[in-house]
Formats: C-alpha cells, structure tokens, sequence
C-alpha cells in the first residue's frame, strides 16, 4: 500500500466526501437530493430534490473506496446507509432487481423507465459490481491478516 500524507488523506476524506455527504442527505426521507445548492437555497434544476440512482451507486463506490484505503470506519458505515436505502429503494423486486432510474422527494418510484439516455443496463451493474470487488479484497485482506 502505498503512503500518503495522512493530513492530506484525512482533509480530502473529510472535505470531498463526508462533508458533500452530509449535505447532500436528506435527513427526513433518506436518500441523496440530486442537486444542492451550496447555500441551501433552490437550485435551478427543477429535480433537485428527487432521488437518482447515480449518485447513490457512486457513493457506495466511494465510501468502500475510501474505507479500503483508510480504514475509516465512518466510511463504512456511510456506505451500509446509502446501500440500504439504495436497494430498499430503487431496486425493482418484480424484475429481478433491476433499479429504477428516478425517486422522488418521499422515495417513492417517480418514473417506472429502467433504461432511457442517462441511465442504461451497464451503470448500475458496473458499480454494484466494484462494490462487490472492493469487499472481496477487504475481506481477503482481513483473512490473510488474522492468519
């Protein structure tokens, strides 16, 4: 593994992905608001406070990333809430899981599309995918350590 100034590591954790996080999470219904203003006032994309199922699945991504690299546990923990909510939410039980694209405010399915120009079959599989191979490594890694 590589080293890193650990002041530096701790500030771009901070700066870059929990504090984002914590603005971006919506405290009353769970879930990533797709835009936010940095003064908490209206932004201009009228869909700012639905849910997408891109910033969710990049999140899980990473927080398991960051976990991996600094065994923040925090990190952890804020991936186990997106991935909850992610797959209590967009996960589509009647299609073999398949995810809907788009949630509003409350979380409830906004659009029934699966697919359409921002969301086709290859994103969501693809992150669930690396979230799969960062915990396989973490977990070989943490077998190989307690040998």
């Amino acid at each position: 593994m590589r080293q890193l100034n650990s002041g530096l590591q701790s500030q771009a954790v901070d700066k870059f992905m929990k504090q984002p996080f914590r603005s971006g999470w919506d405290p009353e219904h769970g879930g990533l608001f797709a835009f936010q203003d940095v003064d908490g006032f209206c932004p201009t994309q009228l869909e700012w406070r639905m849910k997408l199922w891109w910033p969710h699945t990049e999140a899980m991504v990473a927080f398991l990333m960051g976990f991996a690299e600094t065994q923040d546990q925090e990190l952890l923990e804020l991936f186990h809430q997106v991935a909850n909510y992610a797959f209590a939410k967009f996960r589509d039980p009647g299609l073999a899981g398949e995810w809907f694209g788009y949630l509003n405010q409350e979380g409830k399915v906004a659009l029934t599309i699966k697919g359409g120009p921002f969301k086709g079959c290859f994103h969501v599989p693809r992150a669930l995918y690396m979230c799969e191979e960062i915990l396989k490594s973490l977990l070989e890694t943490k077998s190989a350590i307690q040998k």
